[in-house]
């Protein structure tokens, strides 16, 4: 591609660029990697970074197509890459508490005119998410004409999400919107985390067709399950069923841990989640409570909804329930792989960001996580994902796992269906679950190859989105 794309940006700081967005009130800090400390920053001004750095590109390559420069040396014809952390509530002041942090307040003067001049495009790359609904482009869009930006100017590229769009195009309509945000789609999660895997592995010298089949490599940072542990596992029984890590304590996750609870299912299992600390627990409802509709909604106002509601003070008890790392707050996003707990079960419940929401095929990154580790899941989370990652060319686990839940559209039967079928699976025995998971091995081997050849075309990918953005 001969097209050169500049990229532009507000601030350096020590030799480096500093995201846009950042806080022209906080200090970027760099940790030992040269990158964004971002445990430093929260320890600091005790709210998360709305930004951080997500583009890997070889700046030091003089023939390089894509350029970053100071906005002062640009004046047309560029792109303000905006790179969301964390959710997009924080990113445009909509959530309580991140109101002067919205990225708007963050953009330098003559850059901002620029913009308003329509000279270059804000470009928000939340490739790491997908939770974004109509609210939040309704939200942004009001934001943009505050700050006279035509909505046209701004481009917001997200992972998997493919049912927002028409509905905020639906809203332009009906208020008269003739211009507005552009929304990108892509499968950019996928490539992040088959980039993941990548950066753990490197290519071994083997003879061994075998060995070659199954990707011919062996692990340098020993984070992700490798072939040879599986088949050195194969005579051995794992000590848990299944491992399912939390983070953010969303309400569908609150119910999915108090159905845990119910079933006696937290005890013996890899199951990690914290209620103590408000960072963690502070997305559960109001003072830390969960929101009690979110529940409702889900379960059904049931004897099962007061139970469940009832477990809360149950579950702070157990709190912090650690798998791997003892503070939740540094495990965000990509990266974080650790293979042992993938090794100590047979399965993963994988909780996703939207569960309840009108969003469809709505995925993130933890949806392709047990894939770098050779692992069976089960997914709370949006309609349809199973169905759409099949037409990505990997393989779920039917007839070994019951995915009727992925078409249902009705959460509280979503629910009903992926509680059934845990409960059945968790009901084996230790030889008929062993004897299960090895019985998937092809499509776990398959899936495993298929991320890796996304990852390898990860900085590919998202410079092909950039090229064809101006």
């Amino acid at each position: 591609m001969d097209k050169k794309v500049i990229l532009i940006y507000d601030r350096i700081e020590n030799g480096q660029f500093v995201p846009n967005g950042w806080s022209k009130d906080c200090e970027y800090f760099i940790d030992s990697n040269k990158a964004g400390d971002i445990n430093k920053y929260i320890q600091t001004y005790k709210v998360e970074p709305i930004v951080h750095f997500q583009l890997e590109l070889d700046v030091s390559n003089s023939n390089n197509t894509i350029i970053p420069k100071l906005a002062d040396e640009v004046d047309e014809n560029f792109i303000y890459p905006v790179e969301q952390f964390g959710a997009v509530e924080k990113l445009i002041g909509e959530e309580v508490g991140y109101e002067k942090y919205c990225f708007l307040n963050h953009i330098r003067k003559s850059t901002l005119q620029k913009i308003k001049d329509k000279k270059g495009k804000i470009v928000i790359f939340a490739v790491e998410e997908s939770r974004v609904t109509v609210n939040n482009l309704v939200f942004l869009h009001e934001q943009l004409e505050k700050f006279e930006i035509n909505p046209l100017s701004v481009i917001y590229l997200t992972g998997h999400n493919w049912s927002t769009e028409a509905p905020y195009l639906g809203w332009c309509d009906i208020n008269h919107k003739q211009d507005r945000i552009k929304m990108i789609n892509s499968h950019s999660q996928l490539h992040l985390k088959g980039n993941d895997l990548l950066k753990s592995i490197i290519y071994a010298d083997v003879d061994e067709p075998e060995e070659k089949e199954h990707g011919g490599y062996y692990v340098t940072k020993d984070t992700t399950v490798t072939y040879e542990d599986i088949k050195k596992f194969q005579n051995k029984k794992r000590k848990h069923q299944f491992l399912c890590y939390n983070r953010r304590l969303r309400p569908p996750r609150y119910v999915l841990l108090a159905m845990l609870y119910h079933n006696n299912l937290i005890e013996n299992n890899l199951v990690s989640f914290d209620l103590t600390k408000p960072d963690i627990a502070g997305s559960l409802g109001p003072n830390g409570k969960v929101h009690k509709p979110t529940v409702a909604e889900i379960v059904g106002k049931t004897k099962l909804y007061h139970k469940y509601i009832s477990y809360q003070d149950k579950l702070v008890k157990m709190s912090p329930n650690t798998v791997d790392y003892e503070d939740l707050t540094k495990v965000m996003g990509p990266g974080c792989e650790n293979k042992e707990p993938y090794l100590n079960s047979y399965f993963s419940l994988v909780t996703e960001t939207a569960f309840n929401e009108e969003l469809i095929y709505c995925s993130s990154e933890k949806i392709y996580r047990p894939m770098l580790h050779y692992h069976p899941f089960i997914v709370q989370g949006s309609p349809y994902m199973l169905k759409n990652i099949k037409k990505l060319g990997f393989k779920t686990f039917s007839p070994w796992i019951d995915e009727s839940y992925d078409e249902e559209e009705d959460c509280l039967i979503r629910m009903e269906l992926f509680t059934t079928e845990i409960k059945r699976i968790c009901s084996m025995s230790v030889d008929e679950m062993h004897n299960w998971y090895y019985e998937m091995e092809d499509i776990l081997v398959h899936n495993r190859n298929l991320i890796y050849n996304y990852g390898e075309k990860y900085n590919s990918y998202l410079e092909t989105i950039i090229y064809d953005i101006l």
